[in-house]
């Protein structure tokens, strides 16, 4: 597969985000669907109804055997992508770019009178991919658990206490009210993206504020979430949260 790697970049830039086709083959796209059916779908029954009405888990890179999408990250065509993409936005490269795999399943149980599935952030990581899986097919708009983005509204940090700075004062209650102001939805040129079958969507998840339209009416799905290098990863703070996180992943599954 041979991209247009400034298109995407332009692309990424000018819409906020970019579908573009799968570079793997059908072998692999049986390896992801056994990996679904024995390894994912049995964590279901683990999890209990969350405070949007979903049942929700995810596993990271090794935490989870037999994970097909370890190969996709070491494939040449993805080295090439995130690379391309980055030297773009002239992010210096080192030896091993930190690259962290989220698989992440969201299911619908109880209908709550709530529009998001997961609240507006800032990603740790500066460029974010996200492969299906799995997802309910025919969904109506703001049920079906749609990617809610505000593109490339912040640049990067100077350092890890700025950048947790800013986040304190975005991704609270009383800010995440405030921009769904039909106003600066329009300034910031808000968007609902859907994810499609065999497609990768790119953005910048460091740079856009984004989240989950509500998961409704029994709809589910599951994705594989790439981030792609994080430009505080020595910082204490960012230590302290990937551990965090990593906790919360596995409590989860008990």
């Amino acid at each position: 597969m041979d991209y247009n790697y400034k298109e995407i970049c332009s692309k990424i830039e000018n819409e906020g985000y970019c579908l573009i086709d799968k570079f793997w083959d059908d072998t692999t796209d049986a390896e992801i669907d056994k990996f679904y059916e024995n390894s994912l779908k049995p964590l279901i029954k683990k999890t209990s109804i969350d405070k949007f009405g979903n049942r929700n888990f995810s596993v990271a890179d090794d935490e989870i055997k037999n994970n097909p999408f370890k190969s996709i990250k070491n494939s040449e065509h993805f080295q090439n992508l995130i690379t391309n993409i980055l030297k773009i936005n002239n992010i210096k490269i080192s030896k091993k770019l930190d690259i962290h795999n989220i698989i992440a399943f969201q299911k619908n149980e109880l209908n709550k009178n709530i529009n998001i599935s997961s609240n507006l952030h800032f990603d740790a990581f500066y460029l974010t991919i996200i492969i299906p899986i799995k997802k309910t097919k025919n969904t109506l708009p703001g049920r079906g658990g749609s990617l809610i983005l505000y593109p490339n509204i912040r640049g990067l940090a100077s350092n890890s206490i700025f950048n947790y700075t800013i986040k304190l004062f975005t991704q609270n209650f009383i800010f995440r009210k405030i921009i769904r102001n039909q106003f600066l939805k329009k300034y910031l040129n808000y968007k609902v993206v859907s994810s499609k079958e065999k497609k990768l969507l790119i953005f910048y998840g460091y740079k856009s504020l984004h989240g989950n339209e509500a998961i409704l009416d029994k709809n589910y799905k599951v994705h594989s979430i790439f981030h792609i290098y994080n430009p505080h990863k020595d910082s204490i703070i960012d230590k302290w949260i990937f551990k965090r996180n990593a906790n919360i992943r596995k409590n989860k599954l008990i």
